[in-house]
């Protein structure tokens, strides 16, 4: 059995897992997350237990099909989005230990996306494992200098929010920040490296909170080092948006090679 086929059985038994605690009891498993409707925990446990029979269906067969492990890491990676998104504007999941343990949930569920499409990309690539993994090293290593540093600038603008901001402010700004790490890393290690397309990750859980911010500042009443901190993020954030907007065109007109990475093969 391949390590495809564990990673896909071990999804299949989450989702079962799942599905069976929110369909047989919705009405405790909403009571422990929060709020969450009891009819809305049944819908969601009736589609868990469908794509979990679909995982053990899938992990069966001695060669995967490219869809189906496309299928199940995109549904895994919506998972850790809704998660996080639920969480950020305390909509259903609202006490400690339902924040939690979603939260937990969410991050194993976006690992194994993430190994789905390690795997996945592994095998399109023609690499050793190792090899693959380089590849990706390595496309990161050749970016220009002023990438690297405007990342770590913007990284670390974001890590500051807490100096600046309330708890409640500032975690929705770094649930957000956190949110982009499985999407941009999936897409890395799917095409073995850094690609134009992988702006998308950022895109998805940034727009809203640039909009968030936008609001924030034109209703907050903070001292003026905090209003300072908040527009310089909301600048570094529209740049860096703008930034992938253009690479997303790009890669749309034909550019679709991993970046700057001269990559010998094995």
């Amino acid at each position: 059995m391949t390590s495809l086929n564990h990673i896909l059985r071990l999804n299949a038994a989450s989702c079962v897992g799942f599905g069976a605690i929110f369909t047989v009891k919705p009405a405790a498993a909403g009571a422990f997350l929060g709020t969450m409707p009891a009819p809305l925990l049944v819908a969601i446990g009736v589609v868990l237990l469908v794509n979990g029979l679909h995982l053990i269906l899938a992990s069966l067969r001695s060669n995967p099909i490219k869809a189906e492990i496309l299928w199940f890491s995109y549904g895994d990676l919506v998972w850790w989005l809704g998660s996080l998104g639920c969480i950020a504007a305390g909509l259903w999941i609202t006490t400690p230990s339902g924040t939690i343990s979603a939260f937990v949930v969410a991050t194993a569920v976006a690992g194994l996306s993430v190994a789905q499409l390690a795997v996945l990309g592994v095998s399109r690539s023609g690499l050793s494992a190792n090899g693959h993994w380089r590849r990706i090293g390595q496309s990161w290593l050749s970016l220009p200098l002023w990438v690297k540093v405007w990342l770590f600038a913007l990284n670390a603008v974001f890590l500051a929010t807490p100096v600046f901001l309330s708890w409640a402010d500032s975690s929705v700004i770094l649930i957000a920040y956190v949110a982009c790490g499985p999407l941009l890393l999936a897409f890395a290690v799917f095409a073995g490296g850094l690609s134009r397309i992988m702006g998308i990750g950022h895109l998805v859980p940034w727009v809203p909170l640039l909009g968030w911010l936008v609001y924030w500042l034109a209703v907050a009443v903070a001292a003026p080092f905090t209003l300072i901190y908040v527009s310089l993020l909301s600048v570094m954030i529209a740049v860096c948006l703008a930034m992938d907007i253009y690479d997303i065109l790009r890669w749309l007109r034909g550019e679709r090679g991993i970046l700057l990475a001269s990559i010998r093969r094995e």
